[in-house]
């Protein structure tokens, strides 16, 4: 009897720390999986960070590009309307000399000499247009390569957008 009773409290007892060992293990795997949630989330942390550097550093090259396609445009521009006021002028000044050529009464020496200048004059306007529509296809040119290189930088603005939103509390990455 004293054996049966010991034996019983035995399995009992086994059956107790069995029983607790179960409710530890419980414990202890859900703690793990909350170290698990918690290490995921540091990773998920630290790769969006680094995402962000990544994406300040490329935006301040891009920036740096986008402003030399915006002066080079603008230098574009300069140039165009530089050349369309020299265009402007050399037809004012050829107005002028065959204006001067109809109402003043010149020798056949003046003649010559104010139809020679007309002549340089629309040579060197034709000369100027030439550059002018040159210098015209490289401002459409520049502006085509400023609007590139704006969207682009544009893109890694929204790229960088979506990371911030990431990186605030409660948002889900």
């Amino acid at each position: 009897m004293k054996k049966l009773a010991a034996m019983v409290l035995a399995v009992l007892g086994c059956g107790v720390g069995m029983g607790q060992t179960v409710a530890a293990a419980q414990t202890d795997s859900q703690t793990l999986q909350a170290i698990l949630v918690e290490m995921r989330a540091l990773h998920n942390d630290v790769r969006l960070g680094t995402t962000t550097q990544i994406l300040l550093t490329e935006m301040e090259v891009q920036r740096g590009v986008v402003d030399k396609a915006t002066e080079k445009r603008d230098s574009a521009r300069t140039r165009v309307s530089q050349l369309q006021s020299t265009e402007k002028n050399f037809t004012a000044q050829i107005a002028q000399n065959e204006e001067n050529a109809k109402t003043m009464t010149l020798d056949p020496v003046q003649q010559k000499r104010i139809a020679d200048q007309v002549q340089m004059l629309k040579t060197n306007m034709a000369m100027f247009k030439s550059q002018e529509d040159d210098a015209a296809s490289a401002q459409q040119d520049a502006e085509i390569q400023l609007r590139k290189e704006q969207e682009t930088l544009d893109g890694i603005q929204d790229q960088l957008n979506d990371v911030v939103k990431k990186l605030q509390p409660g948002s889900n990455p």
